[in-house]
């Protein structure tokens, strides 16, 4: 695909971008084929798929929050969506991307060095980060994609927000079936949902909730020792 019809791609879902900036994603395309090949980062392969499923479902969010300038985590970043991509889209953010699986954080902060991104990794897992004080309400943003069922996420994400900040997590439609199940459960760590936008590529509907934070999380959350998965809040 050539620079104008990767940039018509982009403005076909409303995304405005330079030739500037995709001349560097074409580079993290390259990168990223190149460390799929000997490390496990992604089961999606061709390109057409990697430029739909990574690269533009990682900027939607950018279609309904503007995070200039925003310091932002990346909940459980794995292959480094949605960090790398946002880390290009947005020249002034502070990015860190988050998570358990070291040779991803080590491979993600390679490709970020090599595109000179301000990107920076923690192998860590969740609970542990989010009772660090170096980490803990230290954000403008989270994000999270596709990481783990809403009362886990909330457990996860909302510790990590500073007050007056946000969580958006990038969900699937399932999500608006565990809202209502879940409904209020958000409060319990101090959020308060905010919105919920919804866009599709193709097929693929992608959901995103914003929950606000509207007052510091109680010190005991996130539990330690796999709680949060295990046994999840109600």
């Amino acid at each position: 695909m050539s620079i104008q019809i990767l940039k018509a791609l982009f403005r076909t879902h409303g995304i405005t971008i330079s030739d500037e900036k995709l001349k560097v994603f074409e580079q993290f395309y390259i990168l990223f084929c190149q460390y799929n090949s000997k490390i496990n980062l992604s089961a999606i392969r061709d390109r057409e798929g990697i430029w739909k499923k990574h690269f533009l479902d990682s900027l939607l969010i950018t279609k309904f929050f503007d995070l200039s300038g925003n310091r932002i985590l990346d909940l459980g970043s794995g292959g480094g969506f949605p960090a790398l991509p946002l880390s290009i889209f947005y020249q002034d953010i502070e990015m860190v991307a988050l998570d358990s699986v070291g040779k991803k954080m080590k491979v993600v902060q390679e490709m970020a060095d090599r595109l000179n991104l301000r990107l920076k990794t923690i192998h860590n897992r969740i609970e542990m980060a989010g009772q660090d004080k170096r980490f803990r309400e230290q954000f403008d943003t989270v994000i999270a994609r596709a990481l783990a069922p809403w009362p886990v996420l909330l457990e996860y994400g909302l510790p990590f927000v500073k007050k007056g900040g946000r969580f958006i997590a990038y969900q699937g439609p399932s999500i608006k079936k565990e809202l209502l199940e879940y409904k209020g459960l958000e409060k319990c760590l101090g959020g308060e949902i905010e919105d919920v936008f919804s866009d599709k590529i193709e097929d693929m509907e992608r959901v995103f909730v914003s929950v606000k934070k509207i007052q510091l999380c109680s010190k005991k959350f996130p539990r330690s020792n796999g709680k949060p998965r295990s046994i999840p809040l109600e």
